[in-house]
């Protein structure tokens, strides 16, 4: 090796290290941003309070939580998709809990909306926001069992 290549290697390894250092410190510096969970009450709770201002029929409320985003930054689309999201999972657990062919776990009426099925759900869940970070779908399970018992 000659001289001129072991000063390209020295000034090559000079820069690996410096921007590792960098990085380092930067790494070090940098807060660790706190994991969300997508499953819990906590998250999905704004979610479903977005569905609820969009289902009130007042253009003003609708407008408002249409130019704000919503519950969640991301603009119209995401907003929409996510309050959206919520209902489906209520929707969802409902249509689960009367059980098809098996015995049902609630007994839901014909005439309960998809509306009321996630009024439920919020009133229940904000009743107890000590449960808030457990998973949301068994909270919203137990709201609808709890409202709508079947007779034994």
């Amino acid at each position: 090796m000659t001289a001129r290549d072991s000063g390209g290697v020295m000034r090559s390894m000079l820069v690996t290290t410096a921007l590792a250092t960098i990085a380092a410190v930067v790494l070090m510096e940098t807060p660790a941003m706190p994991q969300v969970d997508a499953t819990s009450g906590n998250y999905m709770l704004p979610l479903c309070q977005a569905f609820l201002r969009m289902q009130s029929q007042d253009m003003a409320t609708i407008t408002n939580e249409l130019s704000t985003g919503g519950a969640r930054s991301g603009g119209i689309p995401l907003s929409m998709m996510q309050a959206g999201m919520c209902a489906g999972e209520v929707i969802g657990i409902a249509e689960m809990l009367k059980g098809g062919d098996q015995a049902p776990r609630a007994c839901i009426p014909k005439e309960v909306t998809e509306e009321q099925l996630v009024r439920v759900v919020v009133a229940s869940v904000e009743k107890d926001p000590t449960n808030m970070h457990e998973d949301f779908g068994t909270l919203a399970a137990a709201a609808i069992i709890v409202a709508w018992p079947c007779a034994k």
